[in-house]
């Protein structure tokens, strides 16, 4: 392993370990619902074992589920994200938590500047909140979420867009 490797790895099993902090802070706050999806037993997928499908409606992003049926419950799910994608503005009706595995994934939320996350970052984005979602740089971006309800984009129009 390289210099560059290891420090991928390292942000990434850091953020990786976060996550049940991150979720224990979130049941605290009487603001955010509580996780619906409790840890009980094990669960060890090495990465090599992920299972990618191409995810629908948007060209060349793949998915690998982890927990629970993205159709119709919470659930948790790794995504891959090809270089130079870009949604449109968008939001979810479930909230959801996520960690940046690989590559640079880009997000401005609710009208603000782009925010680039790299590696080993984390993000919270609400139900309901509008964002518009980017790969950055050169590589892919995996990422990892865990959602609060089932899975749904509802594109949200531009200001100043005329309505049909």
């Amino acid at each position: 392993m390289n210099l560059k490797q290891i420090c991928i790895a390292s942000a990434a099993l850091a953020a990786l370990v976060s996550i049940p902090l991150f979720a224990n802070a979130q049941e605290k706050d009487p603001q955010m619902k509580p996780n619906p999806l409790k840890i009980s037993g094990k669960t060890l997928i090495a990465a090599s074992e992920l299972k990618w499908i191409p995810l629908p409606g948007l060209e060349g992003a793949q998915q690998a589920l982890v927990a629970g049926d993205p159709t119709k419950e919470a659930h948790r799910v790794f995504y891959k994200f090809p270089v130079g994608l870009k949604s449109p503005m968008h939001n979810h009706s479930s909230g959801d938590r996520g960690v940046i595995v690989s590559g640079t994934l880009g997000l401005a939320v609710e009208g603000a500047p782009m925010k680039k996350l790299p590696s080993g970052s984390l993000f919270s984005i609400g139900a309901g909140i509008p964002h518009v979602t980017t790969v950055e740089g050169s590589e892919p971006c995996v990422f990892y979420i865990e959602r609060e309800g089932p899975f749904d984009v509802v594109v949200v129009e531009e200001a100043g867009a005329k309505k049909k």
